[in-house]
């Protein structure tokens, strides 16, 4: 029974020494890292807005504004594709233009049309 006491000692001594080291390390690592902020003494901070004439949208004035907002309703009132469809096809025109070869796709289409169309 007093070898099981002394063995037990020696274990625990050894686990409080390996305890102590680790804690004596993260506490030293602690004190010698210096973290720093990110945004520390910055030249242009973030929260405050560029000094400017202009507004957001680039107008200077609201008279501006005016105009751009009747400019749009107008194009839109003219031409009933809005505007990514409007883009889309006039870059679909070019590639067709620039692409004359024909892919399966539009050869199968094409076929598909000439086979309905005959009946």
């Amino acid at each position: 029974m007093p070898q099981f006491l002394i063995i037990f000692q020696r274990r625990i001594g050894k686990m409080l020494w390996a305890l102590s080291l680790i804690t004596l390390i993260n506490v030293g690592n602690l004190l010698l890292v210096n973290h720093q902020a990110a945004l520390a003494a910055s030249d242009t901070p973030l929260t405050t807005p560029p000094t400017a004439e202009k507004t957001e949208l680039g107008f200077s004035s609201p008279q501006e504004k005016e105009e751009a907002y009747e400019e749009a309703t107008e194009a839109l009132t003219k031409d009933p594709k809005k505007g990514v469809e409007k883009l889309y096809d006039e870059e679909m025109e070019k590639y067709k233009e620039s692409q004359p070869d024909k892919n399966v796709l539009e050869k199968a289409k094409e076929v598909i049309e000439g086979i309905t169309n005959n009946d």
